[in-house]
């Protein structure tokens, strides 16, 4: 039986009249409740549904729709490099509902500029401890049963741990004091990466829906981050004078108001790195953020990274004499180069997909 629109408003209480004329026009989305540990949530119908107890090895990823159920295995088979804070559910084995939410900032035309600083009063901050050699980089920590194998079969001996920021795409898993402690002990050095907002005119070909650097508070979105990032770094047990490596993914250079705004963006983030007493690292690729800070290396209106760590996967374990970044710029011990992107490697017949690197710079100091 048909019903008018006057009719349905006057039979439906939960739906304004409005609310009733749209639906009469275009279907609601379809939804699934799905319902685990006595716990039960509605999400869209087009997201995976993931068993964690059946399927150990999933990755937990918040920069894609999904409902995970249970508790993370330690052995979560994760790419090298995620991206982006999205829509996810997670129900633990004891029914606990966790939820992610991305975010979608507003960017406005008009952005104060920052106020130049004099370089001679910049905060000096020295490095607590140094590494030169191979290390490797994966977006979620492996297990310490793993890391323990790697130490004794594998040529790396600095792991890139991802500590925190609103775009990181794995959440903390095995990471926790603890497991910085026990692996620190095995011999790993780390270099800790934190994965903020990037580029307003970031292009993104994953879906992973990133928050973005806003232009009318990229200053202080930066100086934010960094003291997030000191933050996390003192939960975990890193000392002060441990280097902190923003992660900046690639985008698109031609926009210079872009440019701009991550400049800023970054010059903040090493600014109030130092006023928190760690090092600053910037990595992006070669072609990214890294060249768009070298513009500005010597600026005294803008502050560079202490260390660039500049992806070029060229599969060539060389720091300098790279035809993508002069050896002027961050010269001695303060470059790591990505010079492989992800791929699986298995060392004691434990498999990992990793990003490799070569390193000669500051590296995190245990407490």
């Amino acid at each position: 039986m048909r019903l008018s629109v006057f009719a349905a408003c006057a039979a439906t209480l939960a739906l304004s009249c409005t609310d009733v004329a749209f639906s009469a026009m275009a279907p609601l989305p379809a939804v699934q409740t799905v319902t685990y540990a006595g716990a039960s949530v509605r999400v869209p119908a087009d997201w995976p549904v993931h068993d964690l107890t059946a399927e150990p090895h999933t990755c937990i990823r918040y920069d894609r729709h999904a409902v995970y159920l249970g508790d993370p295995s330690p052995e979560q088979d994760c790419p090298a490099t995620a991206v982006g804070h999205t829509d996810t559910v997670s129900i633990a084995s004891d029914g606990t509902v966790t939820r992610t939410r991305g975010e979608k900032p507003t960017l406005d035309d008009d952005p104060p500029q920052p106020v130049p600083h004099n370089r001679a009063t910049r905060p000096k901050v020295e490095p607590a401890a140094m590494y030169s050699g191979l290390g490797f980089d994966t977006c979620a920590a492996p297990s310490a049963d793993v890391m323990q194998t790697w130490v004794k079969s594998s040529p790396y001996h600095a792991a890139g741990i991802y500590i925190g920021g609103i775009d990181r795409a794995c959440p903390d898993g095995n990471l926790t004091p603890d497991w910085v402690d026990k692996v620190g002990g095995q011999g790993w050095k780390f270099f800790p990466i934190y994965v903020g907002r990037q580029a307003p005119c970031w292009k993104d070909p994953g879906g992973g829906h990133p928050a973005l650097i806003e232009r009318s508070r990229r200053w202080t979105q930066g100086i934010e981050a960094a003291n997030d990032a000191a933050n996390r770094a003192d939960y975990f047990g890193i000392a002060q004078g441990s280097p902190i490596y923003f992660d900046m993914e690639y985008y698109p250079r031609a926009d210079q108001n872009c440019v701009q705004d991550v400049q800023a963006f970054l010059s903040a983030w090493t600014d109030q790195l130092h006023v928190r007493g760690f090092v600053s690292g910037i990595y992006s690729s070669s072609s990214g953020a890294i060249a768009d800070m070298a513009l500005v290396y010597d600026s005294s209106a803008a502050y560079r990274a202490d260390v660039a760590w500049y992806a070029h996967w060229d599969k060539k374990p060389q720091l300098f004499g790279d035809p993508t970044l002069s050896d002027r710029y961050w010269p001695g011990h303060r470059r790591i180069k990505q010079y492989t992107g992800g791929h699986n490697e298995t060392y004691g017949g434990k498999r990992l997909n990793v990003d490799v690197n070569i390193l000669d710079a500051p590296v995190a100091a245990v407490e």
